[in-house]
């Protein structure tokens, strides 16, 4: 064999390593693929509100990520905002899950929405750690349709935010992380960011961000402030 030919071959066997290589990589469950992300995002849950799925990306919240939800005052309706995706959720047999909310829900209002109510956990670990790991375990169990979570203490680091990300794509459950707006000013690996704010008798949201899509844009919708028993404050 000529050299020319050893030359060639050597090369061939090198891409090929690369190449293995290469796959071995995309296949971590830790590497975020763009395309892979949007191809998913594609066919969300329908919110329940026409206005706001037409602006979303899959007509819907996006399936198997993370939906970042800021907010500065609870109980400004920002629950009412959900209750179709859970009450559609927990109607196909999905647990929902809460991971310290600031107010206890209120029961009866939830019901009335169509939750049911033995599908719905409320979590309250103790330490940010510990609510992390609970978050990260919920998320990718496989069995939770929805995950709402509230950030209490210091703000995540990003690492911790990539892991709740890829958590979530990994047990295709929806995650809606309720955070302070000033979390609006900090990059997220979110797919979608909402900014909720209060107007009289209407939910006002800003979208900030969403994964393959446009942002910038509000929408004012009806709102309930009768979900949570805001005299009964959890923390």
């Amino acid at each position: 064999m000529s050299n020319a030919e050893n030359l060639f071959q050597n090369k061939q066997l090198d891409q090929q390593a690369r190449q293995q290589r290469l796959s071995q990589v995309l296949r971590r469950p830790d590497i975020w693929q763009a395309a892979n992300e949007q191809q998913r995002t594609r066919h969300g849950i329908a919110s329940g509100y026409p206005g706001l799925d037409a602006l979303l990306t899959g007509h819907g919240w996006p399936r198997g990520a993370t939906t970042e939800l800021l907010v500065d005052q609870s109980g400004i309706g920002e629950l009412s905002l959900l209750l179709p995706a859970l009450a559609d959720m927990t109607q196909r047999e999905q647990m929902v899950v809460l991971i310290n909310p600031p107010f206890i829900p209120y029961a009866p209002a939830l019901a009335a929405a169509g939750v049911r109510l033995e599908k719905l956990l409320i979590l309250h670990p103790r330490g940010q750690r510990d609510q992390l790991w609970a978050m990260e375990q919920t998320l990718q169990s496989g069995c939770c349709g929805a995950l709402l979570s509230w950030q209490a203490g210091p703000p995540p680091a990003d690492k911790d935010l990539r892991r709740l990300q890829v958590a979530a794509r990994d047990g295709n459950a929806v995650h809606f992380h309720f955070r302070p707006s000033s979390s609006a000013a900090s990059p997220s690996p979110a797919a979608l960011r909402l900014q909720l704010a209060s107007d009289g008798e209407q939910l006002v949201l800003q979208l900030h961000k969403q994964l393959g899509g446009s942002a910038g844009q509000r929408l004012h919708l009806a709102r309930n402030s009768d979900l949570t028993r805001r005299d009964r404050p959890l923390h």
